[in-house]
């Protein structure tokens, strides 16, 4: 992999790319986001036992070697050792670069799946500074949301549910649906073509399932582990900055700002 080494400063940045930042929630708890009941998974047994091939601890700690990854908020620990594999196979790391595994990217989406498991609900960070460099750390305070805003969000997440001021244009399968079902089809296939789960398949073979996979749920894996590659670390991803320093990119600037030959010859860097 070839890094250009040229310093990528906000202002080139914002000019040429956006950075979609979804909104995680910091908070550590594995239930069902309808019931309110702990989740055992879709691989539960009826005596409560899960058929997952290898413990998931393991499994977890083999994919991310001495990287600590939080517990997730909404997926189950089999799904959310899926993601991870799914996420690494996507954007592998190196000794030289940082992956979607060292970034957290599979704790970022798990965050935002899960949004709503605190109060104000972690989708809109504050401002105006990140106290990065100088002044108070104002984007770890949520915002509450409106009425409207959280009916758009609790809709975009946990979908319309039958629920009629959900369905105004009629009814939605939420993100948290489409990533249970779609990570479950990754397993099946990976248990079909690979003989064993997605979870502990080596990256390689990950890499050729998700070709064969469906495009539109490969598509929304890709995109989120961008976002939570590059998105500002408070919503859960880009672990340490890594993702930045990856690029060359030095992040927020306020309330410190640039010069005024900054500014005139950006250029520079």
């Amino acid at each position: 992999m070839t890094v250009s080494r040229n310093p990528l400063t906000r202002r080139r940045f914002l000019g040429g790319a956006v950075i979609l930042a979804a909104a995680p929630a910091l908070v550590s708890c594995r239930r069902d986001a309808a019931t309110g009941e702990n989740d055992a998974g879709s691989n539960s047994q009826a005596d409560g036992t899960v058929d997952v091939p290898g413990d998931v601890t393991q499994v977890v700690q083999k994919t991310v070697g001495n990287w600590s990854v939080p517990d997730g908020t909404f997926l189950t620990p089999e799904r959310y050792a899926m993601l991870l594999a799914a996420f690494d196979a996507l954007i592998p790391g190196d000794a030289a670069s940082p992956g979607a595994t060292q970034v957290h990217a599979a704790w970022y989406l798990d965050q935002l799946l899960g949004a709503f498991s605190v109060d104000p609900p972690r989708i809109y960070a504050g401002g105006p500074f990140s106290g990065r460099h100088g002044g108070l750390d104002g984007f770890s305070h949520f915002q509450p949301l409106t009425r409207v805003e959280t009916l758009r969000w609790r809709t975009y997440l946990e979908g319309s549910n039958g629920k009629p001021e959900r369905e105004w244009n009629g009814p939605v399968t939420g993100l948290q649906t489409q990533y249970n079902t779609g990570l479950d089809t990754l397993d099946a296939l990976a248990q079909k073509t690979l003989g064993k789960g997605l979870a502990v398949a080596d990256r390689d073979a990950v890499s050729g399932l998700l070709g064969a996979a469906d495009a539109d749920f490969v598509n929304q894996l890709y995109i989120h582990v961008v976002e939570a590659m590059y998105g500002d670390p408070v919503y859960g991803g880009n672990f340490e900055q890594a993702g930045w320093k990856l690029i060359g990119y030095e992040g927020d600037r306020q309330p410190i700002g640039y010069t005024a030959r900054q500014m005139s010859h950006p250029e520079e860097g």
